[in-house]
């Protein structure tokens, strides 16, 4: 048996030094990485090798990489974390603006680099094999774009062919709403992620037409959805508690950046509050869709659920509504309790 293929990284960086250090961290925690000096060259190299992760220098001969960002979301779900030295928040946005999912700004460290990486590459986990297992209960064809049942195509929507490939391709895997939401929709505007909820019911019924002795979509309460063939265990239905709404299933892998990470979103809140009712009212919105993405990355749903709906909703709100939603997000973060948890969503020992 051959050993299962690493994860493959496109690095786009100009200075090869950099791109060195890159590479060998990188490579050392299980990744292969393809190197690339110009912006240029990127998207021919996407659509080749379909990696599971671009990371993205802002400044690039050739062109920028706001600009091959912009130009991958076009046809590529592949996750973007934006490299750069510049720390305004104009460059942040810009990036966020264009599809990238996060930004590593320079200097940083190899583990926080490995850690972002990690974590973008199992929300980014749309990539699909195009080698189809015959043997499986389920089989995804990603070359036809279609799912089979015991041999019996499944007649899907495309939302629902992206939700339940990615499900499938990652048994085990626990997916919450803001990331099932992210994968189903090119453009999610005016989509809220209680519509996953109505994908998934439409999915499990035509599972259960061809597979009536499987549930094989289930649900673990307060966190998402998993895809698994095995028996039910009673760890995915716990009790319904309570305080659901104030935990935050984070990442064990970014435990040493929480506090820096949490840090920065207070002072985007008060970029907020002060662009309320002035000349810059638009700036709230643009900041909620890109708290409402790095508050998913790290776990806090319930957070970036009330981002999504501040982005969408806002515009048309009064500035006391807004302002008082920003109020209740303040006082969310304070309150909310962290929990580390693993890549498959178990919380790690100690995980409070």
């Amino acid at each position: 048996m051959s050993a299962p293929s690493r994860p493959l990284v496109l690095v786009v960086e100009d200075e090869d030094p950099i791109a060195e250090l890159i590479r060998r961290h990188l490579e050392a925690a299980g990744f292969e990485v393809r190197h690339l000096q110009r912006g240029d060259a990127a998207e021919s190299v996407v659509r080749a090798i379909a990696p599971a992760v671009v990371m993205l220098d802002v400044v690039l001969p050739g062109l920028d990489g706001v600009e091959v960002c912009r130009r991958l979301r076009s046809f590529s779900q592949a996750p973007v974390l934006m490299v750069t030295s510049k720390a305004e928040e104009a460059d942040r946005l810009a990036g966020f603006d264009a599809g990238a999912d996060d930004y590593l700004c320079k200097p940083f460290s190899a583990a926080e680099l490995v850690a972002r990486v990690k974590v973008l590459a199992r929300r980014g986990a749309q990539r699909l094999a195009p080698v189809v297992d015959e043997d499986a209960l389920v089989q995804v064809d990603s070359l036809r774009r279609c799912i089979r049942c015991r041999g019996q195509e499944l007649e899907l929507t495309p939302q629902e062919y992206r939700l339940l490939s990615v499900m499938v391709q990652h048994p085990g895997r626990l997916f919450s709403r803001a990331q099932l939401l992210d994968l189903a929709y090119d453009d999610a505007v005016g989509v809220f992620d209680r519509a996953v909820d109505s994908h998934v019911k439409n999915i499990r019924k035509k599972l259960a037409a061809l597979l009536p002795e499987h549930n094989l979509i289930r649900s673990v309460y307060g966190q998402g959805y998993r895809f698994e063939v095995g028996p039910e265990t009673s760890q995915e239905a716990p009790a319904p508690d309570a305080t659901n709404g104030l935990i935050a299933r984070v990442p064990g892998e970014l435990k040493p950046w929480l506090p820096g990470f949490l840090s920065s979103r207070f002072q985007a809140l008060d970029e907020m509050e002060a662009a309320i009712g002035g000349s810059t009212r638009d700036e709230v919105f643009r900041i909620a869709h890109r708290l409402a993405g790095s508050f998913a990355l790290y776990g806090f749903s319930e957070a970036a659920r009330t981002c999504h709906r501040l982005e969408h909703e806002g515009p048309q709100l009064g500035p006391e509504e807004v302002r008082r939603r920003v109020s209740d997000l303040r006082e969310h973060l304070r309150q909310v309790a962290v929990r580390f948890v693993d890549e498959q969503g178990r919380e790690l020992p100690g995980g409070g």
